[in-house]
């Protein structure tokens, strides 16, 4: 009986742990797998443009950044509010480290269809999350930088 009694013990103390381990394994595949792609786009040519977007960003290639933007959004912005953006974003945080995460994922159910590269590049007092989107042309068409 006693030995029953410590098998209990032991499978609880054995079972939560293992369940806590299969729900963040769970909870982080579905963070890493984001939504479909729009027709024809790739993620890795997401990923690799939005990072390219990003270093410009962080490098102040800020009228780079704005001759890449499609036409249209071109119109409806400049350069100097690019900046602002990143300036608003990166205030304080002290230099750019390393990409700590990324992700790809689509927008298929909207008039524009469109792909995002998500990334969090680490900063030395915070995280900055970099959201780049491009069309199923693979033109940019917007982006959002927040500091988290």
């Amino acid at each position: 009986m006693c030995l029953q009694s410590e098998v209990k013990k032991t499978k609880k103390k054995i079972g939560l742990p293992l369940a806590a381990l299969a729900l963040l394994l769970l909870c982080t595949a579905c963070a890493v797998k984001g939504n479909p792609l729009p027709k024809g786009m790739e993620e890795d040519a997401v990923l690799s443009a939005g990072l390219g977007v990003m270093d410009q960003l962080i490098r102040g290639e800020y009228d780079e950044v704005y001759e890449e933007l499609r036409s249209d959004v071109r119109d409806a912005t400049t350069a100097s509010a690019l900046e602002d953006v990143m300036d608003t974003a990166t205030d304080g945080l002290g230099e750019p480290k390393e990409v700590t995460d990324t992700m790809v994922t689509g927008v298929t159910d909207t008039d524009e269809p469109h792909a995002i590269a998500v990334i969090r590049r680490k900063y030395e007092k915070k995280s900055v999350y970099f959201r780049i989107a491009f069309d199923p042309d693979m033109q940019l068409i917007g982006m959002e930088i927040k500091k988290k």
